[in-house]
């Protein structure tokens, strides 16, 4: 061994029996020791050594009368284990047993064990506190903590006994370091964690403010770390690449960097490129390193020799240490410690075959080897040993983590927010083989509240849930679920970022496990609705959230969020949101309103419904009574909400009636009647939707103003005359959802997000204006900022017909690449928002007197939009075959003139077809989940002369169509086409004379 620096040459008890040698010229001592140093620490008043035989020693450093410090002669140190590694405080002196028991030296050299820590297979310290980190990758810290070196917040500034880091559990490290007053943890990813004393920078997280808790150092991400060491104030990391960073107190040139000033953030020792590091340490103010070609580097603080230049100076740059070694001798390892330097070497012949490892404590198990040896028979004793294995391994989240990363090509240290670095599809198989096997399924589950690890542990789910009984991985989903909504909202931002960027395959597995277990539990009567259930739903609610982030075509389709539950559970659900929550404990819903993203549309339609039919029954009750209170008499059971209107004057009598309603009256029944001549006859709701609505969106109403296509309407942004209108136009939406009618609403889906309370976008203006979206998409994306000067724009708009300063408060404000998304903001904001403000109030206002707007949000925007507006229908083949027939058609095979009717309409047109699903049924778009309502039926017309002179004659309110027996196709076709261009399917049905 060499050695160089204050009082190198003393201490060590040498082969040929002395306790000295004679230094070279640049102070460089070779000492023949006769044995190996496998691990050398030195703190203000100590040094200890290990052999290779696993034997330790101290050396004590006291202060001779002169001033100096001075070396005594090394002491073993009694144990009955072999030895570890070693580590010095200023003061202390801790060992680390090969059995992993932490030891810690007294002042007569004896090693008395705590208790506390076990399986420890790392320690560190610093001035005056250490830092353990155990087989299961937990960190403990103990000692002072007054700079908030323990890592245990600032209400922790000293302990006796080792503390437990939390906020460390579930990251799989692979090394703890200490320094002065700083601690770090280094993960098997790369990923730095520092805390403790920073007053010059050296966490390295960019400024001088202590850290009393683990903070990862974000300049080291991707870099590759694999060893961290650290000086009393200074630290150096190592990459794997072989590039070393150094960072924190620059005052005797110990960062390497050419200068002496602090750096505060890792900084890649420029000098050193070319050569491949393969060790770091740090002294109490230097810095060594140990190349590939085994020559070592050296730089700091050279006032006691510990550089090896033989002269007493601050080089602020590597400069190498000329060892007087025998060619046959290699380098091996390099120490630092106080004031000294040593460098273990040893012959050629003994290092042949070794591998060039770099870093300290590399993962080496392979996680599918040791299901392997786990699942395989073996003896009670080896399978009591191996219990303790399983059990480390799955109560520790580090552990776990670690055992399935991604280490091919290095794709570990790739690990960052957005991308996980797990190998999931290792994980799977491995989770596969050990559920087979009954024992070692029952040990692993008993740390499960431990585990954090989301990805990983769907995996194990989803294992267990195809291989064991369902109830089985209901206890594990349950305890996994509530560790992860115990995470913070970054971790989830994380986990989430993760999971997105997963294959769309395994994004649906992960989403089904999570369905499975929920359904399992769901599916039992009676149903659970205790906090554990609700944080199920809460991680597929989670879930739900992060893929609604997810551009196309990576999204998951919103259906496969939905849970298939009967309709007596979604009853159950109802009864309980009527009932409200004050009749006894845990009674309120578990999924309605709460989670309506686990609900298929035709659950949300069936719990509408079935809460407007009982709202029905319930205000006819109200009246009723209210009437037989007054008037004390019995009242008909069949009150109705009766509306009359007059031909041609259909819009404006149901205005005047709607003003002089009780909103109230809404509620009950309603029966539309036609009155002329004293003539009364009753309308089909679903015909007088139609003709309300044809009426009231057309531009003779003068309520809204369109497109440039004429094919959508909106809010007018010009005050309007008769706010009222647009109230009574809200309660006649609200009524045809309330009476399951579908309309004719051609608006855009801005309407119905703007209902729902969720903010229009850009792509709602390109739907309604495909003109102007497209401008601002490329204002917003397609222009560079020169482009956008030279286009002379500014916040002035022009908008239904107005001018409008987007920014009032800076009138003609230049339009720049700087704020342009500003711009954009601003004109969807006024076009769907600002503009209409007053008159779409009136509108949701005069909606909701109708709807209950909780059981309304139910709805997603495009689900309301399709089940208030209904959807294209174009299956003509599926309107063929279930068409019933009656009278003298139904026959098999088909009658002739039923053949020859789907001739005829076989020939008709597209828009032929929809009138005529229009004349039958009264229906232009269908109901997206009442498909079977048009069940046409078609029956033979009973007619009084030739069938030829008859018209085809339509039921809208049973979808029958009455169809004379024609003589000839051509005949037919003639009769119906001129039916269906005269058809007014309100208050009239087509007949004999058109």
């Amino acid at each position: 061994m060499f050695s160089w620096g204050e009082d190198s040459q003393r201490g060590f008890r040498l082969k040929d029996g002395s306790d000295t040698a004679p230094p070279t010229a640049e102070g460089l001592n070779h000492l023949q020791l006769g044995y190996h140093i496998t691990a050398l620490s030195a703190g203000r008043t100590v040094l200890a050594f290990l052999k290779s035989n696993g034997n330790a020693f101290i050396i004590p450093i006291r202060e001779s009368p002169a001033g100096s410090r001075v070396r005594g002669k090394q002491e073993f140190v009694k144990f009955k284990d072999k030895i570890k590694t070693v580590s010095c405080g200023d003061d202390t002196v801790t060992l680390l047993s090969k059995r992993g028991q932490v030891l810690c030296v007294d002042s007569k050299l004896v090693p008395r064990p705590m208790q506390m820590l076990c399986a420890v297979s790392q320690v560190a310290c610093g001035s005056h506190h250490s830092v353990a980190l155990t087989k299961d990758g937990q960190v403990y810290t103990w000692g002072q903590g007054s700079r908030g070196q323990l890592g245990l917040g600032e209400r922790q500034p000293s302990t006796k006994s080792p503390q437990h880091l939390n906020s460390l559990s579930a990251v799989p490290l692979v090394q703890v370091a200490a320094g002065g007053g700083q601690s770090f943890a280094l993960s098997v990813s790369g990923a730095v964690f520092s805390w403790g004393s920073n007053h010059c920078g050296q966490l390295g997280l960019g400024d001088t403010t202590d850290r009393h808790t683990p903070t990862p150092v974000h300049c080291l991400n991707l870099k590759k770390t694999t060893h961290i060491s650290c000086g009393k104030a200074h630290t150096a990391t190592l990459t794997k690449d072989g590039g070393v960073f150094t960072f924190g107190s620059g005052e005797y040139g110990q960062l390497g960097h050419n200068s002496f000033r602090d750096e505060l953030r890792p900084r890649l020792v420029a000098e050193l490129w070319g050569a491949k590091v393969t060790k770091i340490a740090c002294g109490r103010h230097h810095t060594l390193v140990l190349t590939d070609s085994k020559r070592v580097y050296s730089f700091g603080c050279g006032e006691q020799g510990q550089l090896g230049h033989g002269e007493e100076r601050h080089p602020s740059v590597p400069l190498p240490v000329q060892l007087p070694q025998d060619t046959n001798d290699v380098i091996k390892n390099i120490f630092a410690g106080g004031n000294c330097s040593f460098a273990v070497y040893t012959s050629n012949e003994d290092v042949q075959g070794e591998a060039n490892t770099v870093g300290v404590n590399t993962v080496t198990h392979c996680f599918d080897h040791m299901i392997d040896k786990w699942t395989a028979e073996c003896d009670s004793k080896t399978w009591k040993q191996m219990k303790q294995e399983i059990h480390r391994m799955f109560s520790s989240a580090s552990c776990l983590n670690a055992s399935v990363l991604e280490k091919s090509k290095d794709e570990h240290f790739q690990t960052s927010p957005k991308y996980c670095g797990l190998n999931l599809p290792l994980a799977q198989l491995a989770f596969q083989k050990l559920v087979t096997k009954d024992n070692v399924f029952a040990e692993h589950s008993v740390g499960v509240e431990g585990l954090r690890i989301f990805l990983i542990l769907n995996e194990l789910l989803h294992v267990i849930q195809n291989h064991k009984p369902p109830l089985q991985s209901i206890k594990l989903a349950k305890a996994i679920a509530a560790a992860i909504l115990n995470l913070s909202a970054g971790s989830l931002q994380v986990i989430g970022d993760w999971w997105s960027s997963l294959p769309s395959s395994t994004m649906s597995k992960h989403v089904e496990v999570w369905k499975q277990a929920l359904s399992v539990i769901l599916s039992n009567e009676p149903v659970h609705r205790s906090s554990e259930v609700k944080n199920l739903l809460l991680v597929l609610q989670f879930m739900y959230n992060v893929n609604h982030r997810i551009a196309e075509p990576q999204k998951m389709p919103e259906s496969e969020f939905c849970l298939l539950m009967n309709k007596t559970f979604y009853l159950e659900d109802w009864q309980l949101w009527r009932l409200g929550s004050s009749y006894k404990k845990n009674t309120e819903p578990l999924i309605l309103c709460s989670f309506p993203s686990v609900m298929d549309l035709e659950s949300k339609k069936f719990v509408f419904d079935l809460n407007a039919q009982f709202t029905q029954r319930h205000a006819v009750a109200r009246i009723i009574g209210e009437i037989q209170r007054e008037f004390r008499f019995p009242m008909p059971q069949d009150l109705l909400f009766e509306v009359e209107v007059r031909r041609g004057s259909v819009l404006k009598d149901t205005f005047e009636h709607l003003a002089f309603t009780n909103p109230s009256d809404y509620k009950i029944p309603l029966m539309v009647y036609y009155d002329e001549n004293l003539s009364i006859s009753y309308v089909n709701v679903k015909d007088f939707f139609y003709e309300v609505f044809h009426e009231v969106v057309s531009a003779e109403s003068g309520m809204f103003m369109y497109n440039d296509s004429k094919t959508l309407a909106w809010f007018p942004s010009k005050a309007a005359p008769e706010v009222q209108r647009y109230l009574h136009f809200g309660v006649l939406c609200g009524l045809a959802l309330y009476n399951q009618c579908i309309i004719h609403l051609p608006f855009p889906l801005a309407l119905f997000k703007k209902l729902l309370g969720v903010k229009p976008s850009l792509g709602d203006m390109m739907e309604f204006s495909p003109c102007v979206g497209e401008c601002l998409k490329n204002i917003l994306e397609g222009y560079t900022d020169d482009e956008i000067e030279i286009l002379d724009m500014d916040f002035s708009i022009n908008w239904d017909g107005t001018n409008v300063d987007l920014d009032p408060h800076n009138p003609e404000k230049p339009l720049t690449g700087q704020n342009r998304k500003e711009y954009v903001e601003a004109y969807v904001n006024h076009a769907f928002n600002t503009s209409v403000e007053g008159v779409f109030q009136e509108f949701k206002r005069g909606f909701f007197q109708v709807c209950d707007q909780d059981l309304v949000k139910l709805f997603r925007p495009r689900e309301l939009q399709e089940v208030l507006v209904g959807i294209d229908f174009n299956d003509w083949a599926r309107l063929k075959q279930v068409t019933d027939y009656k009278g003298k058609y139904n026959t098999t095979p088909l009658h002739p003139t039923i053949q020859m009717f789907w001739e005829v309409f076989d020939d008709l047109t597209e828009n032929q077809k929809k009138t005529f699903l229009l004349f039958v049924t009264g229906f232009e778009r269908v109901p997206i989940l009442d498909l079977e309502k048009f069940k046409m039926k078609i029956s033979d017309q009973q007619v009084q002369g030739p069938p030829d002179q008859f018209y085809p004659y339509a039921h809208t309110c049973y979808s029958e169509l009455e169809l004379p027996l024609y003589s000839t196709k051509e005949i037919m076709h003639t009769r119906l086409t001129k039916a269906l261009s005269s058809n007014k399917i309100i208050f009239k049905e087509a007949g004999t004379e058109l």
